[in-house]
């Protein structure tokens, strides 16, 4: 039996291609931003100052995918995951 894929993808991963989910077997999963993004503003976001890097990241893994016929389901209030769902064809 095969190993079950996970459903927990980091945006950068998405981003630079080292993540692929054209084949990917089921409909829904989770984005998170990479550890890079968390810990590159000291852990705390800033919208008004430019410090937004893990949320700018996910959605723009979001926007990614979107063009790949998957969309957003929702984002949790603390910014720290985006629920994305494959559209059905």
């Amino acid at each position: 039996m095969l190993p079950r894929p996970p459903r927990i993808f980091a945006a950068d991963e998405i981003l630079t291609g080292r993540v692929q989910l054209d084949g990917y077997p089921f409909r829904y999963i989770y984005i998170v931003p990479s550890a890079g993004s968390l810990f590159a503003g000291g852990g705390r976001y800033r919208f008004k100052t430019g410090n937004n890097g893990p949320p700018d990241e996910m959605l723009s893994a979001v926007e990614f995918l979107e063009t790949r016929g998957w969309e957003m389901v929702t984002v949790d209030i603390s910014g720290h995951v985006c629920c994305m769902r494959r559209v059905r064809a």
